[in-house]
C-alpha cells in the first residue's frame, strides 16, 4: 500500500486514467499472443520429448553426445525444421496483429491528446477551443515499422525467429552438458524456444506504445495551443527508477520522447497561456516511500550505494542512444554511479 499523494491537476488524473485503459488493452493482447504461442509448444512437444529420450538412451550407452553430434541427429534436424515453420507463421501473424494495434493505439493517442488539451483548458476556466485533428495518414505513416524504420515483419523474422531457434538449441546443449533427465531437457528446450515469444511481446509493447505517444505528440503540435509536454511516469513498485526520477521533465514539442523498451510513461500537454502545470515529482514520491519499496524500485545495489551517499538521486538517469529504438532514459549502471561516471 503506497502512502497518499497530494491532489493532482485534473489533466494529470485524466492521463493516468487514459494510461490505465491502454495498459488493460495491452494485458489482454499479451495474453492472446501467449495463448497462440502455447499452440506452438504443444505441436512440438512430442518432437522435443522424443529427442530428449534419444539423447538419454545414447548417454546410457556411454556416449557423451557432444554438440557437434547433437546437431547431426535426425530428430534434432526435424524438430528444428518444424520449429522454424511454426515460429515463422507465428511471427507473420504477430506482425499483422501489432500493425492493427499500432493503428488503433495511434488513433487512441490522438483522441486522448485532444481530451487532455480540452481538460487543461476547462480546468483553468477557459472555453474549450477548437483545433484540427491529426489526419489518419499521419498515423498510417507510423504503422508497420519499428523505431528505425525497419518493416515490422522483417524485424520480427530477423530477430525473434533466430532468437527462438537459437534459444532451443542452446538450452538443449546446456541440458545435455549438465546430464539433466529427459523430461527436464524437453522443458528447457521449450523454455529456450520461448525467447521468440518474449521478443515478440517486447516488440508489440514497445512499438504500439511508440505509435501511441508519437501520435499524441503530433496532435499536440497540430493543435497550435500546446507549447510542450511533460513526462508522467507510473507510480508503483515496477516503475523504472530512471523514468520515475525524470517524472515532470519538460520537453519542447519538436523533441521526440525519450523512452526505453516497454516504457509506461506518457505525455502531459503544457498549454500555451495557462499556468505552469505541476504535480508531486517522481523523485519526491520515491523519497516518500518506505525502504522496502525504494529497494525494489532502485535495486539492492543502487539502493545501498544511494543510502551511503555515493550519488545523488538525479544521477540514476542516463540518456542511452540506440540505432533501432532511438534515445531512451535508462537507469545508470551501478558501477558508473559508484565511480562517479554519470552521463
Amino acid at each position: 500500500m503506497f502512502p497518499a499523494t497530494p491532489a493532482e491537476p485534473e489533466v494529470v488524473r485524466a492521463m493516468r486514467a487514459f494510461k490505465a485503459e491502454l495498459l488493460a488493452l495491452e494485458t489482454e493482447q499479451m495474453r492472446e499472443m501467449a495463448r497462440r504461442w502455447l499452440a506452438i509448444e504443444r505441436s512440438l512437444q512430442g518432437r522435443m520429448d522424443a529427442l530428449a529420450l534419444e539423447i538419454h538412451a545414447l548417454r546410457a550407452q556411454g556416449d557423451a553426445v557432444p554438440a557437434a553430434r547433437l546437431f547431426r541427429l535426425e530428430r534434432y534436424r526435424i524438430l528444428l525444421a518444424e520449429a522454424r515453420v511454426e515460429v515463422t507463421a507465428y511471427m507473420d501473424a504477430a506482425a499483422d496483429l501489432i500493425e492493427r494495434q499500432q493503428r488503433s493505439w495511434g488513433d487512441l493517442g490522438v483522441q486522448q491528446a485532444r481530451a487532455a488539451i480540452l481538460t487543461s483548458q476547462v480546468e483553468n476556466g477557459l472555453i474549450a477551443g477548437q483545433f484540427d485533428r491529426l489526419p489518419v495518414s499521419a498515423i498510417e505513416n507510423m504503422v508497420g515499422l519499428v523505431g528505425d524504420g525497419t518493416p515490422l515483419d522483417r524485424y520480427l523474422q530477423s530477430n525473434a525467429l533466430p532468437g527462438a531457434l537459437d534459444g532451443l538449441s542452446r538450452s538443449l546443449v546446456d541440458a545435455v552438458a549438465l546430464g539433466i533427465n529427459p523430461r527436464e531437457t524437453a522443458r528447457r528446450m521449450a523454455s529456450g524456444l520461448a525467447g521468440g515469444l518474449n521478443s515478440a511481446l517486447n516488440t508489440a509493447r514497445t512499438e504500439q506504445l511508440r505509435v501511441y505517444r508519437e501520435a499524441a505528440r503530433q496532435q499536440y503540435v497540430l493543435s497550435g495551443v500546446v507549447r510542450g509536454y511533460k513526462r508522467l511516469s507510473a507510480r508503483d513498485d515496477r516503475v523504472c527508477i530512471a523514468c520515475l526520477v525524470a517524472d515532470g521533465r519538460f520537453y519542447e514539442l519538436d523533441q521526440a520522447f525519450e523512452e526505453h523498451n516497454c516504457g509506461r510513461c506518457t505525455l502531459v500537454p503544457v498549454v500555451e497561456g495557462l499556468p505552469e502545470i505541476s504535480w508531486q515529482s517522481g523523485a519526491a514520491w520515491f523519497e516518500a516511500q518506505d525502504e522496502a519499496t525504494q529497494r525494489r524500485i532502485m535495486g539492492a545495489g543502487r539502493f545501498d550505494a544511494w543510502q551511503s551517499g555515493a550519488f545523488d538521486l538525479q544521477d540514476v538517469v542516463t540518456l542511452h542512444e540506440d540505432p533501432v529504438w532511438g534515445n531512451a532514459l535508462m537507469p545508470t549502471p551501478l558501477k558508473d554511479l559508484v565511480a562517479g561516471e554519470v552521463k
